[in-house]
């Protein structure tokens, strides 16, 4: 687990100062070695420079190989081929075996050195092996090309820059402030995502012109055209449906996500798992006691606010499977640690449960380096309430574009209303919910903002009724498999952007922020695989999450744990919105960071919740995480006009 970046100019040198300008901004990813590579794109046969026109840095988090071989960026013997790598492939042992038989030979014991080697026999095909998450670059001397790759699910970040001249990528948008020819212009449009799915899908990112390298896609650099291409080389499959019985089907799952938790123990420092008492982390403790005789390190977070705490039922689970379990109070000091928690992300990020789960890294970080969750269970396994709820919505598919257009223009027309279980607020909510199709509609259950209300923070803008929130990704892939059933047609939106951008990046936010690796079993190819290709009665039939609750209480989990009502990583933000309305005055509303919203409509929204016990709390949230994070990247940044 580590940071990297790169840059490439077909007009300047790079110098080892520029390098380390770039890798100082993202020294948490890595804090046990730091390497930089320089090259002379004209002249290959100089080595050890002290500038040239393309370079790569790298910051390491040591978890496999802690020996000085592991140092990065790592080369191959004949040091024509070139990597740069973050992540960890659980299953290179295995790759390595094959490879060693086709004559290759290795000089350490790193997944990093079977990336390079894989690559050089099977080309991009090499990323097909590969089991686990990752971000990389390899230089291909020969070929004069760059190779960049992400991940299925887009667990580990890569993000890009070219502007003819200058090519570069990194792990976190930080690195390039120290580029002066890297551009840094505030999107508007990304903004207006943002608001709607309170983070900014892929490709796009914050600036207009630096993105995202999607989840499942890798990328090739040719700097002898200065040209690249981008292809997707991974998506989500659920059809054909795999001919099996529930019996059959429940055995199997068992077996493949086993596995899928086993593989994940590799390491050679010490590993944990984060047990909240919820079902998904509950079965990676369960299922990795069946075949671990040793101790199990399990950590537990809560509040003080007991309707927010679940360490009772975490404490259940540990007892039950014997870990050694170590639960901690977080009492948030929001006053002092706000504003660095949201700074830890390098672009507006919104999801309250970033606090939690910052606390709760950087409580867990003196005790191990890897740690296990649950993130992508629901995803995988229908475990979200609104997949019953909007399900329902299918017949928003049979209105012609012509109605939804109409919808559009009354809801321009309508007075902006904060109460929406009541008058015109609950009129325009079920209009904008007759608006547009089934997938068009579902990020209203992701509870951003609305497009009215959109429409009117933007000053009456009318692109916010009619732009759609998701990227062209979505419906491509929609155009691609136009038989899914409603069911996995929200899973497939999920597995394909909430799920990289929001789950898996607080994940990776929060834990590199305090230098901690998260692993995720439910999000292993084989178990992704496998489980969309199950009959969605078997995931959800009588209760969400069927077949992984019935495999849990095989385990000998109570009913009672196993059935309770979700709770999720949920912080009691309404509170601590009261707590803060000091903060929220000042940035909301006295700063001119948000003088391209409607001032009168912050005010409004602003006075809804003092004058509503904080009842849109989640809006103020956004709005403000907005703010925070544009204050405290002014000095690098601007905002588009």
């Amino acid at each position: 687990m580590c940071g990297i970046v790169g840059i490439y100019s077909t007009n300047k040198k790079y110098t080892n100062d520029d390098l380390n300008g770039m890798l100082n901004q993202i020294s948490h990813r890595g804090p046990d070695d730091a390497g930089i590579k320089i090259f002379n794109t004209q002249n290959f046969e100089k080595n050890d420079l002290d500038e040239g026109s393309l370079a790569f840095g790298h910051k390491r988090l040591s978890i496999l190989d802690l020996s000085k071989s592991g140092h990065q960026p790592m080369s191959n013997t004949e040091k024509d081929f070139w990597i740069t790598y973050n992540g960890e492939i659980f299953n290179f042992q295995e790759i390595r075996e094959k490879l060693i038989i086709k004559g290759y030979t290795f000089n350490s014991n790193t997944d990093t050195e079977v990336i390079l080697y894989a690559y050089i026999e099977y080309g991009e095909k090499c990323l097909d092996l590969f089991r686990g998450f990752f971000a990389f670059c390899i230089f291909d001397i020969k070929k004069n090309e760059l190779f960049l790759a992400r991940d299925r699910l887009g667990s580990k970040p890569l993000k890009y820059y070219f502007d003819g001249d200058t090519f570069a990528f990194c792990s976190e948008l930080k690195s390039f402030y120290p580029i002066n020819e890297i551009k840094k212009v505030v999107s508007i449009d990304s903004i207006s995502e943002y608001l709607s799915l309170k983070y900014i899908p892929s490709p796009k990112t914050i600036f207009k012109n630096i993105k995202k390298l999607s989840a499942g896609h890798f990328m090739k650099f040719s700097l002898s055209k200065n040209t690249y291409e981008i292809k997707r080389y991974w998506s989500p499959v659920f059809e054909p449906k795999e001919k099996i019985s529930y019996s059959d089907a429940k055995n199997k799952t068992k077996e493949i996500l086993s596995d899928s938790i086993n593989i994940r123990m590799i390491s050679d420092v010490p590993v944990g798992v984060f047990l909240s008492g919820g079902i998904d982390s509950s079965s990676i403790v369960a299922l990795l006691r069946e075949k671990e005789e040793g101790e199990i390190n399990t950590f537990s977070v809560g509040f003080n606010d007991s309707k927010f705490d679940e360490r009772v039922y975490a404490d259940k689970i540990a007892k039950i499977f014997k870990t050694n379990h170590t639960e901690f109070l977080v009492e948030p000091s929001l006053e002092n640690d706000l504003e660095m928690i949201i700074n830890n992300y390098d672009e507006p990020f919104a999801d309250p449960s970033m606090i939690p789960t910052y606390y709760l890294a950087n409580k867990v970080s003196p005790h191990v380096k890897v740690v296990l969750g649950g993130d992508g269970a629901d995803e995988m396994l229908s475990g979200y309430k609104r997949y019953n709820i909007h399900k329902r919505n299918a017949f928003l598919n049979l209105f012609p574009k012509g109605f939804h257009n109409i919808n559009n223009k009354l809801l321009s027309k309508m007075e902006l209303s904060l109460n929406k279980s009541k008058g015109i607020g609950k009129l325009s909510r079920i209009s904008e919910s007759l608006s547009g199709d089934l997938i068009d509609t579902y990020y209203l259950r992701l509870t951003g903002f609305s497009k009215k209300q959109k429409f009117d923070l933007f000053k009456k803008d009318f692109k916010q009724l009619n732009n759609k929130v998701w990227n062209n990704e979505i419906y491509d892939y929609f155009n691609e498999h136009p038989k899914l059933n409603n069911l996995d047609s929200l899973m497939a939106i999920d597995q394909i952007t909430h799920l990289p951008e929001y789950i898996l990046t607080k994940s990776d936010i929060s834990g590199m922020a305090n230098s901690i690796e998260s692993r995720a079993p439910f999000i292993d190819v084989k178990f992704i695989d496998w489980i969309n290709k199950l009959e969605t009665s078997f995931k959800n039939k009588g209760y969400s999450k069927r077949i992984l609750k019935d495999i849990l209480e095989e385990t000998g989990v109570p009913k009672d744990i196993i059935h309770r009502k979700k709770a999720g990583f949920t912080p009691p933000l309404r509170g601590w919105m009261k707590d803060l309305d000091s903060l929220v005055k000042k940035y909301i509303l006295e700063s001119d960071l948000l003088d391209f919203f409607d001032k009168d409509i912050r005010k409004k929204i602003y006075k809804f919740n003092v004058d509503n016990d904080y009842s849109f709390s989640n809006h103020i949230w956004i709005l403000l995480v907005l703010a925070i994070w544009l204050d405290a990247n002014k000095e690098f940044i601007e905002v588009e006009k």
